[in-house]
């Protein structure tokens, strides 16, 4: 089957708009105002920052469902800049649009504060808008994510998407002993970073960790990326498929992965869940499919790649207003209010920055994101037009 007439697979739709919303609590709840506690105990809040690699896991496979058959036997010139083409108009004009957007807030706080940490002065470099528009920002240049600060992930995805084609002749040959191998390979990958790569820029120091950004995001990606294709090949080949459409299969393992985040387990076990939430949803045509293609949840993972990109600029804003009333509030590492923390008045705030979000994101998406796409689409392809949605 050619990719441009597989059927798009709506389940998964749902899937990156829900989790696109759970890293919006989770940084209302690190960058603007605690509801939580946080950094204290493992819970559903504070590890939050796993739904970023659930994305990496859902782009190797979607990427792969859509783009596979284009390099399953040859690699031409023509057929990868189409595909380069394709993932730039899909990616590129939001990201360029919400970096001039925290650009010019930054402007606006550098203005106003008085003394900057270190850690904010990478956050709020106006010179960083450079690497941020050709995509450099998380290849090891900063402490911090700069500017548009989720954009790192997305500029790790940028360059996998480079070497993808290169990727899936492997991935396309291997039989089910070659997927055994490569998912230990896989495993292995993901250990290295935890414990060989995490630690060396860790808070605290020397914490294994998958959450690496600016340092080694980019085989943060990549190891995600992978997990995807893996999957997708599992898909493929049908494995499992009379286990994975049943409907508490997907309820299992999503309750499991939000067990697991709140009660602490270790990152990588929870990544490893992953995969099996996407192929149960990928195969249900049942109860889940009925519910994941209801109108509110299609809709809300259309919106899913803005909601992941305005969320921050729309904090530029609140944070403007606090530095404006508190000049210094940027001095020390870790901003203090004058007070303990208002837990509830965090909650509210984080209702608040939802809603914002979720409007923001309805605009953007209608009147950036779609006329852009097709735009560009357009202007790269004018004979051929993608007709496959794809998601980030």
């Amino acid at each position: 089957m050619n990719s441009a007439t597989r059927p798009y697979l709506t389940t998964l739709t749902p899937l990156r708009g829900i989790a696109a919303l759970l890293v919006v609590i989770f940084h209302s709840n690190l960058m603007l105002m605690p509801f939580v506690e946080p950094f204290t105990k493992p819970n559903l809040i504070n590890a939050g920052w796993l739904w970023v690699d659930f994305f990496f896991v859902l782009s190797g496979f979607i990427i792969f469902y859509v783009y596979g058959d284009s390099f399953r036997n040859t690699l031409t010139a023509t057929s990868y800049w189409k595909y380069i083409k394709a993932r730039f108009a899909r990616v590129y004009p939001l990201h360029f649009f919400t970096l001039l957007w925290c650009l010019g807030c930054a402007l606006i706080i550098l203005h106003y504060a008085e003394g900057v940490a270190p850690f904010y002065q990478t956050m709020f470099n106006p010179f960083s808008a450079i690497p941020s528009l050709l995509f450099l920002q998380s290849l090891g240049l900063y402490i911090a994510a700069p500017l548009n600060s989720p954009s790192w992930s997305l500029s790790t995805e940028w360059w996998v998407y480079m070497i993808f084609p290169l990727m899936v002749p492997f991935f396309s040959r291997l039989k089910n002993v070659g997927l055994i191998i490569t998912l230990a390979g896989v495993a292995g990958f993901f250990l290295f970073i935890k414990y060989v790569l995490g630690p060396i820029n860790s808070f605290p120091p020397g914490t294994a960790t998958l959450n690496v950004l600016t340092d080694f995001g980019f085989f943060r990606c990549l190891a995600g990326f992978l997990t995807g294709m893996l999957a997708f090949r599992v898909y493929e080949k049908s494995i499992g498929i009379t286990f994975f459409k049943k409907s508490w299969v997907f309820i299992a393992f999503v309750t499991g992965v939000l067990i697991t985040m709140h009660v602490g387990v270790e990152d990588i076990l929870i990544v490893a869940i992953f995969p099996f939430i996407i192929l149960a949803a990928a195969h249900n045509s049942t109860t889940i499919k009925k519910a994941l293609e209801t109108q509110v949840l299609q809709r809300l993972g259309d919106w899913s790649f803005s909601i992941y990109l305005v969320h921050v600029p729309i904090m530029y804003i609140f944070w403007i207003v606090q530095v404006r009333s508190n000049p210094t509030l940027y001095a020390n590492f870790s901003p203090e209010s004058s007070g303990p923390p208002d837990y509830t008045m965090g909650l509210w705030v984080c209702l608040i920055v939802v809603a914002l979000t979720l409007v923001v994101s309805s605009i953007t998406y209608r009147y950036i994101e779609v006329p852009a796409r097709s735009y560009l689409n357009k202007k790269f392809n004018p004979k051929e037009l993608e007709t496959v949605k794809v998601v980030r």
